[in-house]
């Protein structure tokens, strides 16, 4: 038994059930030993009352007994009053205390107790003269005191039969109660048993049922697990399509940022310029946006973070709503907006969020109004909350689809998704962000009549922002500054090596990361920041930089600022140069303003003039157009050609382009040779490395068909594989005569 309950129960559950027992046994031991007690002390009581009666009756016939041997002569007086004055004693204590109370409690002797105490009240007054004469004793006398104690003698003989039947009877009666007890007792043991058993037998099945749901709830555990590293498995695979994606998106509208950025010097009206600066900040909120589409999977993580800055409201709406205002005008559809003069110009807020959040409601309601206007409202409430509005007059939404636009991935109709080609993400994000600022977004709306989103954020009032204008000045690293490149590609080393001379540092190169940490090691005190690759043969980026930061705290060095240089955007590449010691990260490809930006943080700068303007650089006016084609995307990034016209002398410009159409056959015979030994891992490194070499050098019809063939070297046939390769070579021939049209290469090769 006890084996069972071991095996069923816990030990707290055992030691608990046991002392209940143990309690329960002790309660009724108790009561028993205080039953018994109680019931010894009546007993004794009934044999006092039975010998004091017995003692009364007794001293009467020895007075009696006295009395006559006086008559006699055998006795003295003094031997009668002594006798009497027992008898005396033993009539006060039949009388007195509990005995007194029990005879008091039998009714049937009561008239012989009241007889005998007078009986004895008479005798006291005729001995009462004996105690003075005792020669008064005559026999007249003593016939009295005779006839006295012979009527006490029969009333005490009477108490005493009465007393004695009484007790006798008091004790059958407790024997009989008692027996009833003994009946009830066991009684009572018996359901004891019963139930013990019963809770026994509630244990064992409790027990069992606990066992069953603690293996059901092991199962449910192995299916959880086995759920989360399904989950794990698609967030991992999730975040993979998102890094694609990534990649593509980023290409072309790298594009047409940089040729936004090539206007810049050549538009000359105010018109002009004005529809130049709508152009660019549009394109960089593009950017912005696609950047917060790809952070989507940390919102939901509940690890977002909020940049709070102080920015200028009124110039953020103003910028933001002139690319609109300044879009080419749709037939039926107008565009205000309206901005309550009361709105504080200086606020604290994530200025990229916000315009995220009312870009999304402003290009919804454009997109779902096919005639009418589109307005958009800003208005300041009190205690710091301002409220945005945007109000259209498009289909509007119905009450009960309402409920479900702030859903990921939903859409209320889905032949209007079709047309305008929506993802259904771009509410949730909103929802997210506002919730974010601790604030709140809702929308009203009637079919037919048209909707109305708000959102209501708190923004402190901010000091007015001051700094100077980027346009005016630009900084410039000052000629002592010694970086330390670590890249294994020569083109790109070539491609950092000419920005960083052109912004006036001095450049190391170190072609893998042992020979970067024995150069760090060798010249640590000469050298003020490292550009590091995170993907190089011999010793990787992270693991450089996680023995660098070892040997630094050993020798108690300052800290080195080392910079990421890698293609990676997604959350996880960056903590994971982050967990090696790296402090910030530079995204291939990179302009020589995104360089600049990346590397001032980290270093002491200066205010100097422009450096194309220092340094005698032609402007990029001068430069001839790069060949693009209709229909097919351009073959030369624009605004990388012009920044590498700036960063290197023709001749340098025209021996690294060559250089790269020329190692490009050997590349390609290489690929040619993977793919017809179906070494596909070989061929998407080799293409990943073409790839890398193209965006460096401008080369973006190449590069955009190395990375497709990069992404498929796992999926496609090698027919398949075998045109993407034809491609790329018919891609040599277009790209180098653009080079040649551009002024990029001179001649022929």
């Amino acid at each position: 038994m006890l084996a069972l309950l071991k095996f069923y129960f816990s030990r707290r559950t055992r030691i608990a059930t046991f002392s209940a027992i143990l309690f329960f046994l002790s309660a009724l031991t108790v009561g028993g030993v205080i039953y018994s007690r109680q019931n010894a002390l009546e007993n004794r009581l009934l044999e006092n009352l039975l010998w004091a009666a017995y003692q009364f009756d007794r001293e009467v016939r020895e007075f009696r007994l006295s009395l006559h041997e006086s008559q006699a002569g055998d006795s003295a007086i003094d031997d009668l009053l002594v006798r009497y004055e027992i008898l005396y004693s033993r009539q006060t204590l039949f009388l007195q205390g509990e005995i007194g109370a029990a005879v008091e409690a039998l009714g049937n002797i009561q008239g012989d107790v009241q007889a005998s105490q007078a009986n004895i009240a008479k005798m006291e007054t005729l001995i009462a003269p004996l105690w003075e004469t005792p020669s008064v004793l005559g026999s007249q006398l003593s016939s009295v005191l005779h006839q006295q104690a012979t009527a006490l003698q029969q009333l005490t003989n009477n108490i005493l039969v009465e007393t004695n039947a009484h007790v006798s009877k008091t004790r059958s009666d407790e024997r009989r109660v008692l027996t009833h007890l003994y009946g009830l007792v066991l009684l009572l043991i018996i359901f004891l048993m019963f139930s013990g058993g019963m809770l026994v037998r509630a244990l064992i099945l409790e027990g069992r049922s606990s066992m069953r749901k603690a293996q059901a709830l092991e199962v449910k555990g192995h299916e959880l697990n086995e759920a989360a590293s399904r989950a794990e498995k698609a967030s991992l695979a999730k975040s993979e399509f998102m890094a694609v994606m990534s990649h593509e998106i980023r290409t072309p509208l790298n594009g047409v940022v940089g040729m936004a950025d090539l206007l810049k010097d050549e538009v000359k009206t105010p018109k002009a310029v004005t529809y130049l600066a709508a152009l660019k900040r549009s394109a960089e909120s593009l950017r912005a946006v696609i950047n917060d589409i790809l952070d989507y999977t940390k919102i939901e993580s509940g690890r977002f973070d909020l940049d709070y800055q102080t920015l200028n409201l009124h110039q953020c709406i103003d910028e933001l709503c002139e690319s609109y205002a300044l879009q080419q005008p749709r037939s039926n559809v107008m565009f205000h907006y309206w901005v309550d003069p009361a709105l504080p110009r200086y606020v604290i807020g994530d200025v990229a969020r916000l315009r995220q959040i009312i870009m999304n409601l402003i290009n919804n309601a454009l997109k779902f109004t096919e005639e009418g206007v589109v307005r958009f409202y800003v208005r300041s409430l009190t205690g710091n909350n301002i409220l945005f509005e945007v109000l259209d007059t498009g289909c509007g939404i119905s009450e009960e689809h309402q409920a479900q636009l702030f859903t990921a991935f939903s859409q209320v109709d889905a032949s209007i998704a079709r047309r305008h080609e929506g993802t259904g993400l771009g509410l949730a994000i909103c929802k997210r962000l506002v919730e974010a600022m601790q604030g709140n977004i809702g929308v009203s709306s009637q079919p037919g009549l048209g909707s109305r989103f708000w959102f209501k954020v708190n923004m402190d009032v901010a000091e007015p922002m001051v700094g100077d204008d980027p346009d005016e000045q630009r900084r410039v690293l000052t000629s002592y500054h010694h970086i330390l490149v670590v890249e294994d590609n020569p083109l790109n080393q070539t491609v950092a090596q000419g920005m960083l001379e052109y912004l006036g540092a001095k450049v190391t190169i170190s072609e893998n990361g042992q020979e970067a940490l024995d150069e760090l090691q060798a010249h640590h005190g000469q050298i003020d920041l490292v550009l590091m690759d995170m993907q190089m043969p011999i010793m990787d980026g992270p693991e450089t930089v996680r023995r660098w930061r070892v040997f630094e705290a050993r020798h108690q060095l300052p800290r080195m600022p080392i910079l990421a240089m890698t293609a990676n955007v997604m959350a996880e590449h960056r903590e994971r140069c982050m967990q090696s010691g790296m402090d910030d990260m530079i995204h291939k490809p990179f302009t020589r303003d995104e360089l600049f930006r990346g590397i001032h943080r980290h270093l002491a700068t200066q205010q100097l003039p422009s450096p194309a303007t220092e340094r005698g650089v032609l402007p990029t006016s001068s430069a001839p157009p790069v060949d693009k084609h209709d229909g097919e995307p351009p073959l030369l990034d624009e605004h990388l050609c012009n920044e590498l016209r700036d960063t290197f002398d023709a001749a340098s410009l025209d021996a690294l382009l060559s250089a790269f159409i020329t190692r490009f056959d050997e590349r390609y015979v290489r690929l040619e040779a993977f793919n017809a030994s179906e070494a596909r891992e070989h061929l998407s490194q080799e293409a990943h490395s073409l790839k890398g070499a193209g965006l460096s050098l401008g080369c973006l019809a190449i590069a955009e068909q190395a990375s497709h063939i990069e992404r498929r070297a796992d999926t496609a046939t090698p027919d398949e594989l075998a045109m993407y390769l034809e491609r790329l070579k018919s891609l040599k021939a277009s790209t180098q005569r653009a080079l040649q049209d551009a002024g990029l290469i001179c001649g022929p090769l």
